[in-house]
C-alpha cells in the first residue's frame, strides 16, 4: 500500500476530500470467491512494480512474497516490496507492500469493482480497498467498512495506536472512483500505556473499541463505543452511542442518528 513504510514508523493521517455526487448501485454481499463475470485483460504486472520500487535500506528481501488467495491472483499479485493490482481495463496499479507479512479475508465488496482485504505488518494493521474503475483507486479504511443501505457510501471508524486510519471517515462510490466526503482524523500523543488521543475531543479520555453499528438512510452513521470513559471522579464502563450526520459535516457527536 502507498506509504506502507512510514506506517512502521507512525501511521500517517488521511486527508479529507470529495464532494457530494449521485450514489452508485447498491453493494452486493461481500464474497471471498472471484466473480464469474470477472474477465481481466492480461495480468497484474508485479515485475514492473518491483522494478519501479523506490528501495529503502530497511526493505525486506524481494524473494519473500506475501501470499494472495488463489481466487484473486488474476487481479492481485504481491511481492515483499510491492502489490500489483489489475484494473477493469487491464492496467496495473502498483502499491507499496513493504512491511506487510500477511493478507487475510480478501473478498469482493462490490463484485468486479471493489476488492477489500485485511493486512498485518510489524506494529501496524489495516484494511485496504482497491477500486478497479477507471485508473484504479486504492484507499485505507483501517478496518472493514460498513455500507449504507443504498450501497453508494461506506464508513469506517478505528482509533488505535497502530491502525492505518486512526479516525472516522465516510467515502462515496462514484462512477470514476472513490471520494472521501467527510470524517475526522485523530491526533495522539504518548506510546504504549501512555498512548492517548487528544483530538477530536469526543474521542479523548476513552479507552476501548469503536465500531460502525448501522446507517440511518444515506446521510447518518451510528457509531458504537465499548470500553472505559475516564474522568476525574471515576471510570465509567460500558457501551456508548454516537453518530455522524452529513447535515453536521460528518462530525462525531453523542447520541444516535435522528430518525
Amino acid at each position: 500500500m502507498t506509504g506502507r513504510l512510514p506506517l512502521m514508523l507512525g501511521v500517517a493521517a488521511l486527508a479529507l476530500a470529495g464532494c457530494r455526487a449521485d450514489p452508485a448501485a447498491p453493494a452486493a454481499a461481500p464474497s471471498d470467491k472471484a466473480s464469474p463475470k470477472a474477465a481481466p485483460v492480461g495480468a497484474p504486472d508485479i515485475a514492473r512494480c518491483d522494478a519501479q520500487h523506490v528501495r529503502h535500506e530497511d526493505d525486506p528481501l524481494p524473494d519473500n512474497p506475501v501470499t494472495v488467495p488463489k481466487a484473486f491472483r488474476q487481479i492481485a499479485k504481491a511481492s515483499a516490496l510491492e502489490m500489483a493490482l489489475l484494473t477493469a481495463s487491464g492496467e496495473t496499479v502498483c502499491e507499496n507492500n513493504v512491511g506487510v507479512h500477511a493478507i487475510d479475508a480478501m473478498a469482493w465488496l462490490v463484485p468486479d469493482r471493489l476488492l477489500g482485504w485485511e493486512w498485518d505488518a510489524y506494529e501496524a494493521f489495516g484494511y485496504t480497498i482497491f477500486d478497479r474503475a477507471r485508473k484504479g483507486t486504492v484507499i485505507e479504511t483501517g478496518v472493514k467498512p460498513v455500507f449504507s443501505p443504498g450501497g453508494g457510501r461506506f464508513a469506517s471508524v478505528e482509533f488505535s495506536e497502530f491502525g492505518a486510519l486512526s479516525g472516522f471517515a465516510v467515502w462515496e462510490v462514484r462512477a470514476d472512483g472513490l471520494a472521501r466526503i467527510g470524517g475526522e482524523t485523530s491526533r495522539s500523543e504518548g506510546e504504549g500505556a501512555d498512548f492517548v488521543i487528544i483530538e477530536p475531543e469526543v474521542f479523548t479520555d476513552r479507552i476501548g473499541d469503536w465500531s460502525i453499528s448501522s446507517w440511518t438512510g444515506e446521510t447518518c452513521v451510528n457509531i458504537s463505543f465499548e470500553g472505559q470513559q475516564l474522568s476525574a471522579d471515576a471510570a465509567i464502563v460500558g457501551p456508548s452511542t454516537f453518530h455522524a450526520a452529513e447535515s453536521a459535516r460528518w462530525q462525531v457527536a453523542p447520541g444516535p442518528c435522528a430518525e
